[in-house]
């Protein structure tokens, strides 16, 4: 889990025109927008809310990126603003569904699938670990790791200020820390 050496390049010249061009009424550009948002937004709502919740949420998700398209005031964060909108349903399904739950109250279910459209497999070893922390730790080390985000636009992203990004991200990892130490105690 190492972070990201390099500073985030801009989002690429063509996704910024699809963003105007949909925003214009353009319908062939907003199916090419939700074509290339899919596989990343699925993978990040799989891996938090788990694969039960993911196809309600991913749908509620493309709905609203539909409706709110036409008020995004600037283009080129069409996509930390996607993974924004996918977060707040997140929870709030999560909420609904009763797990958003302290750690030591939760059941130790599998949470995380893959499915091989979705691009390169992640890492088994760190999904599996992510079903001991809580979902807003979750979400942090999410769109940290597996999707490559800065803190910063990980807090963006969740709305969050970047010392409570920090400290999810902190409790995330601490939280892994110890679990891995316990597994690894002989018995």
């Amino acid at each position: 889990m190492q972070p990201p050496t390099q500073a985030k390049e801009p989002a690429p010249p063509d996704q910024t025109l699809l963003v105007l061009l949909a925003q214009a009424g353009d319908r062939t550009a907003l199916e090419q927008l939700l074509r290339d948002a899919h596989a990343p937004l699925r993978r990040y709502i799989t891996h938090l809310a788990g694969s039960d919740l993911a196809d309600d949420i991913l749908q509620e998700t493309s709905l609203q990126i539909f409706r709110k398209l036409p008020f995004l005031r600037e283009p080129a964060v069409f996509r930390p603003w996607t993974f924004r909108i996918a977060s707040r349903i997140a929870f709030s399904h999560l909420k609904r569904a009763r797990r958003w739950q302290a750690l030591d109250d939760a059941p130790s279910e599998h949470l995380t699938t893959f499915d091989p459209s979705l691009g390169e497999p992640p890492d088994e070893g760190f999904l599996t670990l992510l079903d001991q922390v809580s979902p807003a730790s979750r979400a942090v080390l999410l769109l940290r790791y597996q999707h490559d985000l800065t803190l910063e636009e990980t807090a963006a992203i969740l709305e969050i200020p970047i010392g409570t990004a920090k400290s999810r991200l902190h409790y995330g990892v601490t939280t892994l820390r110890k679990y891995l130490t316990v597994e690894r105690k002989p018995a």
